[in-house]
C-alpha cells in the first residue's frame, strides 16, 4: 500500500507542476495556493484559480459543455473564500488531478480555457 501511495505521489507531483505552469501561461489566471515548483511536495494535486471579472460558474459551465469537468464555488471552505475575498464573487474554479490523468488532458483543459477567458 505504501509503495502504491508513493507511486501515485511521484505521478501527481509533476502533473500538478505541469498544470500550474500551464495555467500560469494564460493571461488573467490567478492560482490560489502554492505555485513554486520546488514546493509541489507541500500540496495536493488540486488547483483553485480565479479570473478577475469572470464568474467561476461561467468558466466551469463552459468547460463542462466541452466535456471537461471542474468545480466552482467554495467547496465547503467558506472561511477560506471569505478570507480571500472571493465568496461574493462566486468562489473559485477548482481542477482536481488524480493518478490516471495525463499531460494531454492538462493541455486539453488549457486549450479549452484560453478562448473562454479571451471572451470574458
Amino acid at each position: 500500500l505504501q509503495q502504491s501511495m508513493h507511486a501515485i505521489r511521484r505521478h501527481e507531483q509533476p502533473m500538478s507542476a505541469a498544470l500550474i505552469e500551464r495555467l500560469q501561461s494564460i493571461p488573467g489566471v490567478r492560482i490560489h495556493g502554492i505555485t513554486d515548483p520546488a514546493q509541489m511536495h507541500r500540496r495536493v494535486p488540486t488547483v483553485s484559480f480565479t479570473v478577475p471579472g469572470t464568474h467561476p460558474r461561467a468558466i466551469a459551465s463552459a468547460l463542462g459543455a466541452g466535456g471537461i469537468q471542474v468545480w466552482d464555488g467554495n467547496y465547503y471552505a467558506l472561511a477560506v473564500t471569505d478570507r480571500l475575498g472571493l465568496e461574493s464573487q462566486g468562489g473559485m474554479v477548482r481542477v482536481g488531478l488524480v493518478h490516471y490523468n495525463t499531460e494531454d488532458e492538462i493541455q486539453r483543459l488549457v486549450d479549452a480555457l484560453r478562448p473562454i477567458i479571451a471572451r470574458s
